[in-house]
């Protein structure tokens, strides 16, 4: 099991306390006295306990469980603000459509609810809970021990941040480096305390809660080894490289020192995960297939009346482990425009060099667009032309968040440390496809497969998927 925070579960139980007592009193005050076991056995309570749930993902979605928020109260209480006005209109939302069945009809109850909500968090999260933190953090019963892997300039000035603030409750038992013999001193009194190859011993020998690597003058092929062997400890591994600096340049991460530093997970590679993410892409794939029927089948006479050739194009692809297979798209260019030389020869470009033909490092798609048919251009804008892969879906051969599918002469030019993608099935959106879309190199691309795959979990699925729909709606980054 992951070793999250101790901090992570008081704070969330507090918070789905906090929420409940809110609605509790409110209803307190609209009715003056309430009947305490009826009010209790009312649909209104189950509910209310529902929407705390929903509430507190509301509040991890606007990243409100990082270290880093609780020691800016600005940022901590925009998020607040961000989160209780969504919740708010989820909450008459839902209100609505049931009829008012699930929620107090009242008026008063409702603006009651929602300003104790404001007056109690501002409370405790952004007035009392730094000064906590900044005082209690350095008990030992509250201390994470931690080890920095990387013994150079960047893993000393980690070391350096750790120790000037206290309030993360760190404790730094020493570093780890192949190149600096064990024993040897680094500052202060802390020690190399072995080897990456011994990292899973060590971390056991001195009941590591952290893994902060901290390594910059190294290839993407040995930092991504050492990403496997740290998260093959019970250690929540963090990392801080500016080979990883395509994912804070995207995503807000948790900067609990000076430096950019993103999380990464053991994944959940087990059955269990990957029967749950198999049976939710069947269930999702087939429903999405019979509802949109009607849609495709206006897109196929749209294709069909304005250029020659078939309404689905099939494209070769490699998916899972190396492994070919057939991937459907809707036509959008004309019949053997895929059939380009020099189409290929400029990817060729595009994958080694990070160049396009116009000698940007960072580009668009390499695709020729007088190629592209009137309807395509519409259908690619808004990446409709990728929807009929919902039944490559269906089949199991993708699934509804990954990597990128690539094609066979592009697989054939992977670096070494991109295959490090092929271990999960493709998908139709993925981390890329949200964060970066096509305005980023090829190497990005790949790093933020890696990440998405690092850190694989049914919470960073559901991210995406929301993510994609406004993509899609507003067609940001197609083409």
């Amino acid at each position: 099991m992951l070793r999250f925070p101790k901090y992570k579960y008081a704070l969330l139980l507090i918070d789905l306390f906090v929420i409940n007592f809110a609605f509790f009193i409110s209803v307190v005050l609209f009715r003056e006295l309430v009947n305490v076991i009826d009010f209790f056995a009312s649909l209104q309570f189950l509910f209310a306990i529902l929407f705390s749930f929903f509430l507190v993902f509301i509040f991890q979605w606007n990243g409100l469980y990082r270290i880093n928020v609780f020691s800016t109260r600005i940022p901590q209480f925009m998020n607040l603000l961000k989160s209780i006005f969504i919740g708010s209109l989820l909450y008459v939302l839902i209100g609505y459509l049931s009829k008012f069945e699930l929620i107090y009809e009242s008026r008063l109850v409702f603006i009651y609810f929602i300003m104790l909500l404001f007056v109690l968090f501002t409370l405790y999260r952004i007035i009392l809970l730094p000064s906590f933190l900044k005082h209690f953090m350095n008990l030992k019963a509250l201390k994470r021990k931690c080890i920095i892997v990387g013994a150079g300039e960047l893993g000393r000035r980690i070391l350096n941040d750790i120790i000037a603030k206290p309030e993360l409750g760190l404790e730094v038992v020493g570093f780890i480096d192949d190149f600096i013999p064990r024993g040897s001193g680094i500052w202060n009194g802390y020690k190399v305390l072995g080897d990456v190859e011994n990292i899973v011993q060590i971390c056991e020998k001195y009941d590591v809660d952290e893994v902060i690597i901290g390594i910059d003058n190294i290839t993407h092929e040995r930092l991504i080894e050492i990403i496997s062997e740290a998260k093959k400890t019970k250690s929540t591994v963090r990392l801080t490289s500016s080979i990883f600096k395509v994912i804070p340049s995207r995503l807000t991460t948790e900067a609990y020192v000076d430096f950019p530093t993103i999380t990464l997970t053991r994944g959940f590679y087990g059955k269990v995960f990957l029967i749950q993410k198999r049976i939710v892409d069947f269930v999702l794939s087939l429903f999405a297939l019979v509802l949109l029927s009607p849609f495709f089948l206006l897109i196929a006479i749209l294709i069909k009346a304005t250029s020659k050739g078939p309404v689905f194009y099939k494209q070769e692809r490699i998916g899972k482990d190396g492994k070919k297979f057939k991937m459907y798209k809707f036509r959008t260019m004309y019949v053997g425009a895929d059939k380009d030389e020099n189409r290929i020869e400029q990817m060729k470009r595009f994958i080694w060099e990070g160049k396009h033909p116009d000698g940007e490092a960072k580009s668009k798609k390499v695709v020729d667009k007088n190629k592209i048919t009137p309807v395509g251009k519409f259908l690619r804008k808004f990446s409709i032309d990728e929807f009929p892969q919902l039944i490559n879906v269906l089949k199991g051969e993708m699934s509804l968040v990954g990597p990128r599918p690539v094609l066979p002469y592009e697989y054939e030019m992977f670096k070494p440390w991109y295959h490090e993608r092929d271990k999960v099935l493709p998908g139709c959106t993925g981390f890329w496809q949200v964060y970066g879309r096509a305005e980023t190199s090829f190497d990005d691309m790949v790093l933020m497969d890696i990440y998405y795959i690092q850190n694989m979990s049914p919470w960073l699925d559901l991210q995406i998927i929301l993510k994609t729909i406004p993509v899609v709606l507003f067609g940001k980054g197609g083409g």
